[in-house]
């Protein structure tokens, strides 16, 4: 039994811990440790509301590093008055152990999660991910292009260590969308595994979306003579929406074609980006071939966006065009900024960001389009 002192000093104590915020109780708990020259402190993640300690530590037996650096031990509390009081005790602990050079990493990670492989880590990752979102053919291109494909590389059967996914990801071009995408993906893999991903964002180096070159993109004489070459009539109306609208493969699935008969602007339903509206250029196209007409599109039994694409780009690969599909995407932006839409229009119309828009189509005006704008300024 607590003496009647005792229990004064203990709701006191509970009393002062309910006026302050989480932030306030941890930054209080780490001045206390450097105030008593502990060089341990205590850290937690937004992203996963849990609390961390941070000290320069040996590195562990599988990381392939031979000196100590800074490193983080989960503790599996919560960021929260009870999780922050008993992170402090363990800070003591830790430093106790450092001192006395008793320090083990076996003492502070799980047996069962130090073995779990790759292939542990990736499947509960996933779970976690959907956990987290609907399961749709959005979701999914996502998880397969940004995840999965990332995921493969890693070795199966390796124990999941920083030092893993530090070695992946540098066989990946550096300053590459591949070597990105892969850290971005690793990384994730690393917070989720209490992993420290900072080794990881240095790895990401620099990226920019290749320019588009003016010189490979088709023209509309092109454009226009291979609209009637293209046999059948359901892949000549998604052919047509992809020149006139600037879509993306998939996204001349989710257009609303009923509404296209009357209202030029189209109006995409779902996708890549999500829902956004699509801009006529030319405006004639629209005139020519949608106003007033039953528009229908081939039947696909698809599941997923990128098997749109597959799909789509497998048929016009297979008449021998001599541009992809996708080009024609390139030349509805290019034909944009020659009739002097503003970049924000355009980006929002093609539906990506201003500065993606910028990067992708910065050199796409050349000597002739350059030349048709300067005979508009006369």
């Amino acid at each position: 039994m607590f003496s009647p002192e005792k229990k004064a000093l203990v709701y006191t104590d509970i009393l002062e811990m309910a006026k302050k915020t989480p932030a306030e109780l941890l930054a209080a708990a780490n001045d206390r440790l450097k105030t008593a020259k502990i060089r341990v402190r205590i850290v937690t993640r937004v992203e996963s509301e849990r609390l961390y300690l941070r000290a320069t530590l040996p590195p562990k037996p599988d990381s392939g590093k031979s000196k100590a650096y800074q490193q983080r031990i989960p503790l599996g509390v919560y960021f929260n008055p009870a999780g922050i009081k008993r992170a402090e005790v363990e800070a003591q602990r830790l430093n106790y152990e450092l001192m006395l050079n008793q320090f083990s990493w076996s003492a502070w990670i799980e047996d069962k999660e130090a073995s779990k492989t790759v292939t542990d880590w990736v499947k509960a990752f996933e779970i976690d991910y959907f956990t987290k979102r609907e399961r749709n053919p959005k979701s999914e291109t996502t998880w397969d292009k940004d995840y999965r494909l990332p995921f493969k590389r890693l070795p199966q059967n390796s124990t999941l260590t920083i030092n893993v996914l530090e070695a992946t990801a540098a066989t990946y071009p550096p300053d590459t969308r591949s070597r990105q995408r892969a850290c971005t993906a690793y990384g994730a893999l690393a917070r989720f595994a209490d992993l420290d991903d900072r080794g990881l964002k240095a790895l990401r180096g620099k990226y920019r979306p290749t320019t588009v070159n003016r010189d490979k993109v088709p023209n509309d004489v092109l454009i226009l003579e291979w609209a009637d070459r293209i046999p059948n009539e359901h892949w000549q109306n998604f052919y047509k929406l992809c020149a006139c609208y600037g879509l993306r493969n998939h996204e001349t699935f989710y257009v609303d074609l009923e509404k296209l008969k009357e209202d030029p602007i189209a109006v995409v339903q779902d996708g890549k980006t999500g829902f956004h509206l699509a801009l006529p250029c030319p405006f004639s196209w629209w005139e020519e071939w949608f106003q007033g007409q039953d528009i229908i599109l081939p039947t696909l039994q698809i599941k997923r966006n990128q098997d749109y694409g597959n799909r789509s780009s497998h048929y016009f690969y297979e008449l021998k065009m001599p541009f992809t599909i996708y080009d024609l995407r390139h030349a509805h932006a290019g034909r944009m900024e020659i009739k002097g839409i503003g970049g924000t229009i355009a980006a929002r119309s093609q539906g990506h960001s201003l500065k993606t828009h910028s990067d992708i189509y910065l050199n796409f005006m050349g000597e002739s389009e350059l030349r048709q704008v300067l005979q508009q300024l006369r």
